[in-house]
């Protein structure tokens, strides 16, 4: 998440020889409540049971396969999700069904990853506190999800390296026309998408005029908005009328703004993210056979045991 997965999905999905689900679909992690609580909370009523991935694989796959049945036939299909990585048990059952498939893995700075994320929970209403409360008092998944070496030898178990393809953000930001190629390559699709001719940069994420004012936005009407669909098959209960959830959403639309910047991080948070990432991330750049360092300093460290 934040590592321009969706401009990426964009790109591709103007290949005339790809077709890529419209949307994010968390089919293979729809089940895990740490990082989908969406998904469950509030409590669903016992008619409307919570999303299992192994109680209802045989319904579900039906649904998962008509997501792609616009494809044409020589067409490569894709489906995308910014909670694979991090999900525990995706790599495994993305195996069980799946064995030949070929991933594609965006990675960005963590501690500028989990900058980023913590914004769009201002934006989206779920976060109502400065980042360094957040961090401490907040969400796990802002700096759970950049621990991507553990998340990525997960799946280095289940697949083999050519199978995978990790993407570094700052790559795909300074050469996006190389990486979109060279990610076709891997596909194995020629390389007909024309960077100069498509808005690449797909979920500009605005940002409030004034942060204080979003964040009491989002503490005084906590709980009112729905955060959208999940688009799996399962009916969600909205958890507010959807007249006051619209209005929520337009009151924090009126402070939100793509002509400015974010305001910059406080250094001692910075300082304190690049040390935990730094621990965490050790011999990630060994275990991708890339020079990670020279993009993020924070993951520089003693080296760790290549993939078998």
């Amino acid at each position: 998440m934040k590592c321009a997965t969706s401009s990426l999905h964009h790109l591709l999905r103007q290949h005339e020889e790809i077709y890529l689900s419209e949307g994010e679909t968390h089919f293979f992690s729809m089940d895990d409540a740490v990082q989908h609580p969406g998904f469950f909370f509030p409590a669903r009523a016992s008619s409307h049971p919570s999303p299992d991935y192994d109680r209802d694989l045989a319904s579900n796959l039906d649904w998962y396969r008509s997501l792609f049945d616009p494809a044409r036939p020589a067409q490569a299909i894709g489906d995308y999700s910014t909670i694979y990585l991090a999900a525990p048990d995706a790599p495994g059952r993305i195996h069980e069904l799946l064995p030949d498939v070929k991933l594609i893995f965006m990675l960005r700075n963590p501690v500028d990853r989990a900058y980023s994320h913590y914004w769009h929970r201002v934006k989206t209403g779920r976060a109502a506190h400065r980042f360094e409360h957040e961090l401490q008092h907040g969400p796990s998944t802002l700096v759970l999800r950049g621990f991507y070496r553990r998340q990525l030898e997960r799946y280095f178990r289940w697949f083999s390296r050519d199978q995978l393809k990790i993407v570094l953000f700052e790559e795909f930001v300074d050469e996006t026309q190389a990486v979109v190629d060279a990610v076709c390559s891997f596909l194995g699709v020629s390389p007909s998408v024309d960077v100069a001719r498509t808005q690449a940069h797909k979920n500009k994420s605005p940002v409030p005029r004034w942060p204080g004012l979003q964040r009491f936005l989002n503490y005084a009407t906590s709980g009112v908005e729905g955060h959208g669909d999940t688009g799996l098959p399962y009916p969600r209960k909205p958890q507010s009328p959807y007249a006051v959830q619209g209005l929520v959403y337009h009151l924090r639309q009126l402070n939100l703004t793509t002509h400015r910047d974010t305001p910059p991080m406080d250094e001692a948070a910075r300082n304190c993210l690049r040390q935990i990432f730094a621990r965490q991330n050790a011999g990630l750049a060994d275990l991708l056979g890339v020079d990670l360092p020279a993009h993020w300093p924070c993951v520089s460290g003693p080296k760790g045991p290549s993939p078998s």
